[in-house]
């Protein structure tokens, strides 16, 4: 029934409602005569903003007409926060034709019925599941329904500087450390980290950090794929916080504090967080290995480009076959080591386009987004980005152009029986706020890990029962009015 949806969205966002108040209108251009416009929210800006818009205008210029003759126009909105703004402004009855959010959002959206199913037309222009590989199709889906289709997807990976590994090549070698290669095991990134970490004159802070697993820390809460856990049991309902393979990834992100100890190792935190993403501490080279997604390229692209003319000009660069380009950036991209020997061990996530229940325009909507799902615009779009694709397939050109030198890395990680994503869970954003504050409590040796993992699961199992048992009184209310 409309009033328990609408209720539901609304105590979902509650406190949320003013951002809809000073937030984006959908109908902020005037449409010519013949011609249909839809709004896109997105919530990029800067750098991926612009490349985006760059997608949007080529889609205007395909001059694409709807069933009824009339040219589809995409109007491209940044939007801060927009998965809260797209739930408020759809629980308003006014939302955006085209949703920009995340992966991680659709399992909420999908239980409030929130956004519409996209299967019967993505099965129309031949967008099914062998058309993606198997994660992010995963991904796209809740319930066995297709609520979204990819914009950009990432997967992350170990990052290393490989100036600062050669500075310290001879202290690496005699700790039986080859300073040409990152690590391959959970124990040789710990040796790494712990040779190229170094300290100012007076002891009292981190100069140069070899590697934290609280930076970056919206990735530390998946540090117990790398250990073989797992988050959620679908199947059953039941949050998985507290096994032993989660308390093994805990433990060792608690044993950095206890090594460099927490006052270091917070204060070395702060001041990255504080520092913004100019002052990111593998940019600058205070941090020689992090976990990360192919986005990096960018970010050195926007804030020290010489990293990625490390060696030559891209002129020069551009003679050389791929495998050799890789030589020409500071930082390299591999595998992050896993501690239960698996291989090729990842999160991903990604960027995703969705049709908001009550969309003006749904079907002009879906239009642009299967234009986005070509595999020539997917190309570009994850090109511009650095990104690898979501699709099954790629072409050579994807790979021998890409702006990221290390693009087969991410291409094999998204690729591998290995990869995790986002829990089909409809509380997931409680469970990602949820993550963050356990993971402050480790590294900050406020509580034991294996405390604090049993509190967060008990509170998260709560919360999942109360809002299962809503949902059953929503379904079986409109089950008795169909009678």
């Amino acid at each position: 029934m409309k009033w328990i949806r609408i209720g539901l969205l609304n105590a979902f966002v509650f406190g949320a409602v003013a951002l809809l108040l000073f937030g984006p209108r959908p109908n902020i251009e005037r449409a010519e005569e013949g011609v249909v416009i839809i709004n896109y929210w997105e919530k990029w800006g800067g750098r991926e903003g612009a490349q985006m818009r760059q997608i949007v205008e080529d889609f205007n210029a395909t001059k694409t007409k709807n069933k009824h003759g009339q040219v589809i126009k995409v109007n491209y909105l940044t939007v801060s926060s927009v998965n809260i703004k797209v739930m408020v402004a759809t629980a308003a009855q006014v939302p955006p034709d085209v949703a920009g959010i995340w992966d991680y959002d659709i399992p909420q959206y999908g239980s409030l019925d929130a956004l519409l199913p996209l299967d019967e037309w993505a099965a129309e222009v031949g967008i099914t599941e062998d058309y993606y590989k198997p994660v992010y199709w995963e991904g796209c889906c809740f319930e066995g329904k297709l609520y979204a289709l990819v914009s950009t997807p990432w997967v992350t990976a170990l990052h290393w500087n490989k100036e600062l590994f050669e500075k310290a090549a001879d202290k690496l070698r005699a700790a039986g450390l080859d300073p040409t290669r990152p690590p391959r095991t959970i124990e040789e990134l710990d040796r790494y980290a712990e040779v190229l970490t170094t300290y100012s004159p007076s002891g009292d802070q981190i100069e140069q950090a070899g590697y934290m697993p609280s930076y970056p820390l919206w990735l530390t809460g998946n540090i117990p794929y790398w250990f073989g856990a797992t988050q959620y049991d679908p199947i059953e309902r039941k949050i998985l916080f507290d096994s032993p393979e989660a308390l093994a990834g805990y433990e060792w992100i608690r044993s950095y504090s206890e090594k460099y100890g927490k006052r270091l190792v917070n204060k070395f935190q702060q001041s990255a967080v504080q520092g913004g993403q100019a002052q990111d501490p593998f940019i600058i080279g205070t941090l020689a290995m992090q976990l990360s997604g192919p986005w990096v390229v960018n970010q050195f692209e926007q804030y020290r480009p010489t990293a990625n003319r490390w060696r030559m000009s891209k002129a020069e660069e551009a003679k050389l076959p791929y495998e050799q380009r890789k030589a020409n950036y500071l930082w390299g991209a591999a595998p992050f080591p896993s501690a239960d020997g698996k291989q090729r061990v990842a999160f991903t996530s990604a960027d995703v386009l969705a049709i908001p229940r009550g969309a003006k325009h749904p079907e002009e909507a879906f239009a642009f987004i299967a234009y986005v799902n070509r595999r020539d615009v997917m190309e570009k779009i994850c090109s511009l980005h650095g990104k690898n694709s979501p699709l099954a397939e790629v072409s050579p050109e994807f790979i021998e152009n890409h702006s990221n030198p290390y693009i087969d890395v991410f291409e094999s990680l998204a690729s591998s029986p290995n990869v995790h994503t986002a829990p089909d869970v409809p509380i997931l954003p409680k469970m990602r706020h949820e993550m963050s504050v356990l993971v402050e409590r480790v590294y900050l040796m406020t509580m034991e890990p294996a405390d604090a993992l049993r509190e967060s699961q008990q509170r998260l199992q709560s919360s999942l029962d109360r809002f299962l048992a809503i949902q059953q009184v929503r379904k079986d209310r409109e089950a008795g009015a169909g009678t």
